[in-house]
């Protein structure tokens, strides 16, 4: 029976379907040197096909490796994928699944030959409306025998805000089109009518088209791969090895999970926006291991906001899920839903988490990104014993995105963020520094773009981009070192610009071991600035990173904001200049153990103050040759160490007085009881 609304139960189905007896039956044929050569060649259509859509995609997702594109059986399953993108490996098999249950016995729409279906709604793909994705069914002798698809972030999805992103959304209907599986070609061709309609829903239809156009020709490269290799081999042997590698993938992990220490580690995470305006939420991460799995529990957790974007689908948390476990703890198994074969999950009704109904959830990637981070955080001390060298710190986890909408210097309506949410910090590690500007910890092989290639389309001219002081965690090891940027409105007489993230009230991003948070990041904007005619004079004092923005010698002039990092979309007139940081990666063990020979190298390399220097690492050294003073050096340190003692307190005498700390009540709106937000109603608002 066709099923109108949303399916409940398709997206349960996260994890391999049963085995056919089709495939069950070329399990046999199969032996271990043919299964090896078979898992190369599927690697290498998956990253043709990743390549092919990064190519010919026009959105920065697209175009700077956003892109999860997979083999998917033919029940549904994600078997392999080439990505830049972690959490659609596992969310994009949803859509699929849903395609099979509905639509290949569905006379009045079908599944053939020729085919291909889209989809946006983040009730399947797990995320927001922006995330967008494509599948093709392939065929061999009228046998459907697997799916292909491509899943990337497009840069505009039609809601009541351009850039995808909608901070102000009151229910999912200001976040524009929402569309579950839909057949948009029948063979070979896409429908012009649906196209259409797309692109009338869309403030930059361009870019919408052009990207399902990448995705289409991304899927069709890997099926006629996939034809020739069932040629080569046989439809039996393609069918049990796709198969195969859910199976092998399924027993590695969970026999690599029974290798952890039995335990349990919770992991309090807080968010300091609920959208345009600023409120505290929790999410209660507990993770439970016992013997060969790995179970996540979100109980007291906040609850569920009727009319602010920060719900998630719990779909798109065990989609983050696969972040940690894909790139860190399973790195070395294959990336497909067979890894949660060693996870199961429970999310508490009327959650955060757990969105039902109408609710918004255009910021959800705020919700599931606070999450990974406590995965990161449980997850050192979870693995610490197994392999220490994998115990790392985080990558930056709070975003520092532009999103922006308009026209373009070629009179094209454009819409989309901009690259540099692929410029973070990666986190420290056990035995180094992290990395400068090393991706996104959700994107660990994406890039952000060279920036004469952004300004290239785009209605903007930087000022500046480079690595900036103080923009990581400091530790024994620092994290990786983020980007900051100035961007001036350049071309066209204004743009809609606005950003968004977390962590402008406290740090999004903490420290593992004794290692420091990320600091807070914030907006500058400089209305009637007056850098134009500075650059026309060819000024040699105007900013060239973001440290001298704040440096008395800085020319800008110009009626100032300061904003949270997640900025309401305002128009910024020609002329008018933006600045954003893009936080670096946490901090790794106690300051105090970091080598000075490393502090004095991050100060000749510009990216530690002579404050932190001194204040934090403790180190003593001539500020003019950046000479250490071993002895005196020691010396501050035992004092450091020694002053720390004297404020120690025992751990009762701590908590009692924790207790009795409470966040204002304007700050609770959106809590949930205090401290504990499932013990009752959250409260009112002030004075109520």
């Amino acid at each position: 029976m066709l099923f109108y609304g949303r399916d409940t139960e398709v997206v349960q189905r996260l994890k391999p379907e049963p085995m056919t007896p089709q495939e069950e039956a070329a399990q046999g044929g199969i032996d271990e040197l043919d299964f090896d050569i078979f898992t190369h060649k599927a690697n290498m259509i998956a990253q043709e096909g990743k390549e092919t859509t990064m190519k010919l995609g026009a959105s920065s997702g697209m175009r700077w490796g956003d892109v999860a594109f997979g083999i998917y059986t033919a029940q549904g399953d994600l078997a392999v994928v080439a990505t830049g993108i972690w959490f659609h490996a596992v969310l994009g098999q949803i859509p699929v699944k849903y395609i099979v249950k509905h639509w290949v016995d569905e006379p009045s729409v079908g599944v053939r030959e020729g085919d291909s279906f889209f989809w946006n709604d983040p009730f399947y793909g797990g995320v927001h409306g922006a995330d967008m994705g494509l599948a093709v069914p392939v065929f061999y002798k009228d046998k459907l025998v697997c799916f292909t698809g491509a899943v990337v972030h497009s840069g505009e999805s039609g809601g009541s805000e351009p850039g995808g992103i909608v901070g102000s959304a009151k229910s999912k209907y200001d976040e524009g089109l929402l569309v579950p599986p839909l057949k948009v070609g029948e063979n070979y061709a896409l429908k012009e009518d649906i196209l259409n309609m797309f692109a009338a829903m869309n403030r930059d239809p361009r870019t919408m088209i052009l990207d399902i156009k990448a995705r289409l020709a991304a899927c069709r490269i890997a099926q006629r791969r996939i034809v020739e290799l069932i040629e080569a081999r046989g439809e039996a042997f393609f069918t049990g090895a796709l198969r195969r590698v859910l199976s092998v993938t399924g027993e590695a992990a969970r026999k690599k999970v029974s290798m952890l220490n039995d335990g349990v580690f919770r992991q309090p995470r807080f968010m300091d926006t609920v959208g345009t305006e600023d409120a505290l939420t929790k999410l209660n991460i507990t993770i439970r291991k016992e013997g060969d799995r790995i179970k996540l529990d979100f109980t007291d957790t906040s609850p569920m906001l009727p009319d602010k974007p920060l719900n998630t689908f719990f779909q798109g948390i065990i989609g983050l899920a696969m972040v940690y476990f894909c790139g860190w703890f399973l790195h070395d198994l294959p990336a497909n839903n067979g890894l949660l074969e060693a996870v199961d999950w429970e999310f508490p009704e009327n959650s955060l988490v757990n969105a039902q109904g109408d609710v918004p959830t255009s910021l959800s990637p705020f919700t599931q990104t606070c999450f990974s981070h406590g995965m990161f955080l449980a997850g050192a001390r979870m693995t610490y014993h197994l392999d220490p060298l994998r115990a790392v710190a985080a990558w930056y986890q709070g975003f520092g995105v532009p999103i922006y909408g308009g026209m373009n210097q070629w009179g094209e309506p454009i819409a989309d963020i901009t690259p540099e949410i692929n410029a973070t910090g990666c986190g420290a590690r056990p035995d180094m520094d992290g990395v400068n500007g090393a991706g996104a910890y959700f994107a660990t092989m994406s890039d952000c773009s060279d920036v004469e290639t952004t300004e290239s389309d785009r209605p903007f001219l930087y000022l500046f981009r480079n690595y900036f002081k103080n923009s990581y965690g400091h530790g024994k090891f620092r994290g990786g070192a983020g980007v900051g940027f100035g961007l001036m409105m350049h071309h066209v007489p204004w743009v809609a610009m606005g950003a968004f993230g977390y962590g402008s009230r406290f740090p999004a991003t903490l420290g593992v071991f004794g290692g420091y948070a990320v600091p807070p990041v914030f907006i500058k904007t400089v209305s009637g600035s007056n850098v134009k005619g500075l650059l026309q004079e060819s000024s040699t004092t105007l900013p060239s990173s973001y440290d001298q923005l704040y440096e008395p010698e800085n020319p800008e002039e110009g009626q100032e904001v300061y904003s949270h990092i997640t900025m309401p979309i305002r128009p910024l007139m020609n002329g008018d200049t933006f600045y954003l940081p893009v936080g670096g990666g946490a901090g790794y063990g106690d300051v105090l153990e970091r080598d000075p020979e490393h502090v004095l190298r991050d100060l000749r390399e510009g990216k530690v103050t002579h404050w932190a220097a001194r204040n934090l690492y403790r180190v003593v050294y001539d500020e003019e040759t950046l000479r250490l003073d071993s002895g005196k050096t020691e010396s501050l340190r035992k004092e450091a160490r020694i002053k720390r003692l004297e404020r120690a307190k025992p751990f009762d005498a701590f908590e009692a007085e924790w207790k009795e700390q409470r966040p204002p009540d304007e700050a609770l709106t959106c809590y949930g009881a205090y401290p504990h937000p499932s013990e009752g109603p959250p409260p009112g608002p002030p004075g109520m």
